[in-house]
């Protein structure tokens, strides 16, 4: 790989770490506290270099700059190789004794070591300053090098909180079509992650549609609703009791170990007479919006997984949806867009009967949930087509 292409990468790598001109991280300090304190020198930084410039993430005075060329740092000599740079006087080395840290800032002692990431690709150092010339023993150099290590798993973090983001996205499903009905949702998480889990497949030509919420946030509660999301995709060929009873022991056992629970609403839609089976775990947050007549909430008739006495047997409802209706079901976090009560939920029915299309209601639903919200809220839609003509 060339130089050019080698900073090329370096950059895109820089640029996916999202570290730059982000706010000062306790996770790099601290690393860089403890190399000044371990290595008794007044200086230490650890700092990303993408294809031009060097960005310093540790400031170590007021007013420092962030950042600066490459061509004027003593890390452009440590990104080069794969070891610890050490030079002793800088003011004596002919690679540094031009530059502006030692004409201008008086540094006479720069040791650093590279930091990688994604299979070994350098994209950073670690490094410690000195205005005295230095002597470093091999002992330092290790301990470096082991400092090093702990700058990039916590540079790494950044990586694999991108890739946490990834993966649940994927885990979102695609909106439907499906014999003249539409399924859509969305999740709004209170923070990164989202404890809420809405997921829908076709199995044998009927619809399969879940909602639950983990009590709890972020990544915790989102590991948990994956392990419900996949527990149920494994006996989704069952019926919505069956489904929940073959899979809820080991579900359970999950969320008791983790001191947490989760609300479930759990569906089959036969698309032919337009009834849905359905069991709700402690949900009670789905309303049958009629196209003709007042929308009515469908209540709860069990506990939430988690708190359920294992061998009573859940009790099955169906709801049938007649040509123009729609099954709107929600996440408790959702109530935060209304009054805090239920009656929410019946706000929520009209807002989708006034909205030009379920895309509209959706769109509305995000705006309020980035502006009201003190939880995750997740929102699902399914709509029957009105009937040919109609």
């Amino acid at each position: 790989m060339s130089t050019e292409d080698r900073a090329r990468v370096r950059g895109a790598l820089v640029a996916a770490l999202d570290v730059v001109d982000a706010p000062p991280a306790e996770r790099f300090e601290r690393i860089v506290r403890v190399a000044r304190e371990v290595f008794d020198v007044p200086l230490s930084y650890i700092n990303v270099l993408d294809a031009d410039l060097l960005h310093t993430l540790t400031p170590n005075v007021p007013d420092e700059l962030a950042s600066g060329p490459i061509g004027w740092s003593f890390c452009q000599l440590t990104i080069r190789d794969t070891g610890p740079t050490v030079i002793l006087d800088t003011a004596a080395d002919p690679r540094t004794a031009d530059l502006p840290g030692v004409t201008n800032r008086g540094i006479r002692f720069y040791a650093g070591v590279p930091l990688t990431i994604a299979g070994g690709e350098p994209v950073g150092t670690l490094c410690l300053m000195d205005t005295a010339p230095r002597e470093f023993s091999a002992q330092d150099t290790a301990a470096l090098i082991d400092l090093g290590r702990w700058a990039e798993r916590a540079l790494g973090q950044g990586l694999h909180h991108d890739r946490l983001l990834e993966v649940a996205g994927a885990l979102a499903p695609d909106a439907l079509t499906l014999d003249g009905y539409r399924v859509v949702g969305l999740t709004v998480p209170y923070g990164d992650l989202s404890g809420d889990l809405h997921d829908w497949s076709v199995v044998d030509g009927d619809l399969v549609l879940t909602l639950a919420d983990v009590m709890g946030k972020e990544q915790p509660a989102a590991l948990l609703a994956a392990g419900i999301r996949a527990a149920l995709r494994q006996h989704r060929s069952l019926g919505p009791v069956a489904a929940l009873a073959a899979a809820e022991p080991a579900v359970a056992e999950d969320l008791a170990r983790a001191n947490a629970f989760a609300t479930l609403f759990h569906a089959r839609l036969h698309p032919a007479s337009g009834v849905v089976e359905l069991v709700d775990a402690g949900h009670g947050l789905a309303v049958h919006v009629a196209a003709e007549g007042a929308p009515r909430i469908l209540r709860s008739h069990g506990l939430p997984v988690g708190l359920h006495h294992e061998g009573t047997p859940r009790t099955a409802s169906a709801v049938t949806l007649a040509h123009g209706d729609a099954l709107v079901v929600a996440s408790d976090g959702a109530l935060d867009l209304g009054d805090g009560t239920v009656d929410t939920l019946l706000d929520l029915a009209r807002t989708l009967g006034r909205a030009r299309d379920v895309h509209a209601f959706l769109e509305t639903v995000r705006l309020r949930a980035a502006e009201r919200a003190e939880d995750d809220v997740t929102v699902v839609v399914l709509v029957r087509e009105p009937a040919s003509g109609a």
